[in-house]
């Protein structure tokens, strides 16, 4: 492959045909697998959702959703007009496959982000009620990270601070097992909130939600920073959905 834009050929793919009920999730596997084989180079365009769908012995809506996944998961990316791409090299994404396998093979992506829900309620509580002065120095650092790149419009910088803010909440809880579970899908998270953050929330709104967090749990709240962490989460649910409700993979067909 000499032009790294240049379309991979449906050749590529093994054949096979599947009728189960978690055909989908099947399907998303074995592309995550293909996709981080080392065929593929960064920003190659993906075959047609048509070819893919007709070699693989699948629907095209199987291949869609699996498109869609991806696309969320952070390894491809949807260029408007123009196809879907790898969005980083293999070397990048391989320390990665493991960890989406697991999750795409055992949860939808509603179903994670439920689940992120009621984990991040418990480790605001946990952490208002456990955290030490190091602790709330370091999710204080966070938030004032936060502020300073929205008051930038700096969405790259936000959605790192963003996503520290909520890794080290987690580490002040004193749970290291939520906390795991958290730290386990630091990347996921900072692709959804990237993708809200860029169609459908402005950063001084996102900052707003953040801030009832910080105080509770700088007060030492249980209540509060669960309440506080409660209503973050149904927005960033309710976000989140919306952005895959108008994903370009709804109407594009490639």
């Amino acid at each position: 492959m000499n032009d790294p834009r240049s379309t991979a050929t449906v050749g590529s793919f093994p054949t096979s045909t599947r009728h189960s009920a978690s055909a989908g999730v099947e399907l998303t596997q074995d592309l995550l697998r293909y996709l981080t084989s080392g065929q593929f180079q960064p920003n190659q365009r993906l075959p047609g959702e048509r070819a893919l769908a007709e070699h693989m012995g699948v629907g095209r809506t199987v291949i869609r959703e699996a498109i869609r996944s991806l696309v969320l998961l952070g390894v491809l990316e949807v260029r408007q007009g123009d196809g879907t791409y790898l969005r980083g090299a293999s070397s990048d994404l391989l320390p990665r496959v493991i960890e989406w396998g697991v999750l795409l093979g055992t949860h939808s992506i509603d179903s994670l982000a439920e689940a992120r829900q009621y984990i991040e309620i418990d480790l605001a509580g946990l952490a208002a009620g456990n955290r030490t002065d190091v602790d709330l120095a370091r999710i204080q650092q966070w938030f004032y990270f936060m502020e300073s790149a929205a008051e930038a419009g700096d969405v790259a910088k936000f959605v790192e601070a963003d996503t520290e803010f909520h890794l080290a909440i987690a580490a002040a809880s004193g749970n290291t097992v939520l906390a795991g579970v958290l730290t386990n899908i630091r990347s996921l998270l900072r692709v959804w909130t990237e993708r809200v953050l860029t169609t459908s929330v402005r950063l001084g709104d996102s900052l707003d939600v953040h801030r009832p967090i910080y105080l509770a749990i700088e007060a030492g709240n249980v209540d509060d920073a669960r309440a506080a962490m409660s209503e973050h989460m149904h927005q960033a649910i309710d976000n989140l959905r919306r952005v895959l409700d108008t994903s370009p993979l709804s109407t594009t067909r490639m």
